[in-house]
């Protein structure tokens, strides 16, 4: 009789520990792993466990992408929504089961995170890491698709009837969508002749770019970007014309670069 006494005073002690753990301040509540009975709930309470799981788990993505900013609504902003707690059955259904799969077994995972209350640590690790492999991705960008095609490029100040039909210049990339030529390109002008007559002269010239759009080649299949560049320009080799040879001269066009096919 003494046994029998001392054994039910051990089972009732332990279920009086565990319901008194579920009211202590979450920091110090046990792991999952150290809780100390593992109780098989009924099925109704297995399906209220399993509907804390699905709001918990929507909470997580609502959190992920409005913990640091409002929630806009048709009249205002939501409120904050906040984070669902777990049935009391929970408790007592982990730590995981035995074969560890089933949806017991995902609430008792989840039931482990809610306790150690990581999850915002954990979705700013995740957002943190793919923001790092992105810039990380960008910053591999092959040289290539620094260089720029020119074409049509018609005077903006100067000279009338003096135009760029074809050149090639780079450049680095400066701020948002404004790009910095990175050394003098080069470009084959069109300028009025001495009779009347229009002449060839090469020339180089020096300014800024302006990504406009990202587009896809027909029939090439290639991807490129279309830019709009303003450039200054200097012809090589003089010129009979005397108003041609101005130093003030200006082009604005367009130029395409060639991006990395995936």
């Amino acid at each position: 009789m003494a046994v029998a006494f001392t054994s039910a005073c051990i089972v009732l002690g332990s279920i009086g520990s565990a319901v008194a753990q579920s009211s202590l301040p979450l920091a110090l509540r046990p792991s999952v792993a150290a809780w100390p009975t593992t109780i098989e709930p009924s099925g109704e309470q297995l399906a209220g466990i399993e509907r804390w799981s699905r709001d918990y788990i929507a909470w997580k993505a609502w959190f992920g992408e409005w913990r640091n900013k409002r929630e806009p609504s048709l009249f205002g902003t939501h409120s904050r929504r906040q984070r669902p707690d777990p049935p009391v059955e929970a408790f007592f259904a982990c730590p995981l089961p035995s074969d560890d799969v089933g949806p017991l077994a995902q609430s008792c995972r989840l039931l482990d995170e809610w306790l150690r209350n990581d999850v915002a640590a954990e979705i700013i690790t995740q957002q943190a890491a793919a923001t790092r492999t992105r810039k990380e991705n960008e910053s591999k960008t092959i040289w290539w698709q620094h260089v720029h095609l020119d074409a049509l490029w018609p005077m903006t100040q100067g000279t009338s009837g003096m135009y760029g039909v074809l050149g090639l210049h780079t450049t680095i990339d400066l701020t948002g969508r404004i790009e910095l030529f990175l050394a003098p390109g080069a470009i084959l002008m069109r300028v009025p002749g001495p009779s009347g007559n229009g002449e060839w002269k090469p020339a180089t010239d020096w300014g800024f770019t302006y990504r406009l759009a990202d587009f896809t080649m027909p029939r090439m299949r290639r991807p490129a970007t279309l830019h709009v560049n303003l450039a200054k320009v200097w012809l090589f080799g003089g010129t009979e014309n005397a108003a041609a040879a101005q130093n003030d001269m200006y082009l604005a066009g367009f130029s395409l670069t060639f991006r990395k096919m995936h």
